[in-house]
């Protein structure tokens, strides 16, 4: 018997055997209004199955993490309207394996892209100029708390690659669930009939 075969019949090492194999998942939410992932959690009890299967290892309604960490799915609600939300969806892309564009916003550009036919600078000087007191100013994208604004509010899918659709204004929640488990399982999602909305 060679030391490899000894190896092999001896008893498997069972140090690894307590490791996490759910399914890791991070959402994000870009220019929106959080309405996918609030209705999320309208799954209610459901999430308790649910979280047998798969792990949120980022979501700003769920766990306290800041950055988009390496995730077999990423999920992004909104629209992509300022450079902040570019960077995260590019960010989102390259750490996650399938990316999800969750409602109408991220999927189609929604009613946040209704801004597309103003100019970003009157919009900007119409919110903050003197608003909060005599020295608001508009903010300019550089050093500010407030990232610049492109020029349009556009969806997920022109700025990256998109692997899923889920749209709806927000989608029903049964529906995001049976599509979270669906990928879960390695399947991809069947959204049809009454499940699928364009509202």
């Amino acid at each position: 018997m060679s030391a490899d075969s000894e190896a092999s019949d001896a008893p498997a090492d069972t140090a690894g055997d307590d490791e996490d194999a759910r399914t890791t998942v991070a959402t994000v939410c870009l220019g929106g209004c959080s309405g996918c992932h609030m209705e999320f959690l309208n799954v209610d009890h459901g999430l308790v199955d649910l979280l047998e299967d798969v792990e949120f290892v980022a979501s700003h309604m769920i766990v306290d993490e800041k950055e988009v960490p390496e995730a077999d799915i990423g999920i992004a609600e909104g629209v992509v309207t300022n450079e902040e939300n570019v960077e995260v969806a590019q960010e989102l892309r390259e750490n996650c394996d399938t990316v999800v564009a969750w409602g109408d916003c991220a999927a189609l550009r929604g009613i946040m892209s209704l801004r597309n036919d103003q100019d970003p600078e009157d919009m900007l000087e119409a919110a903050f100029d003197g608003k909060a007191d005599e020295h608001s100013e508009v903010p300019t994208g550089e050093g500010d708390a407030v990232p610049r604004l492109l020029q349009d509010a556009r969806p997920l899918d022109e700025f990256i690659d998109v692997d899923v659709f889920v749209p709806g204004c927000p989608p029903d929640a049964d529906v995001m669930e049976a599509s979270l488990a669906a990928l879960a399982r390695g399947e991809t999602p069947e959204i049809s009939g009454e499940a699928l909305q364009y509202d």
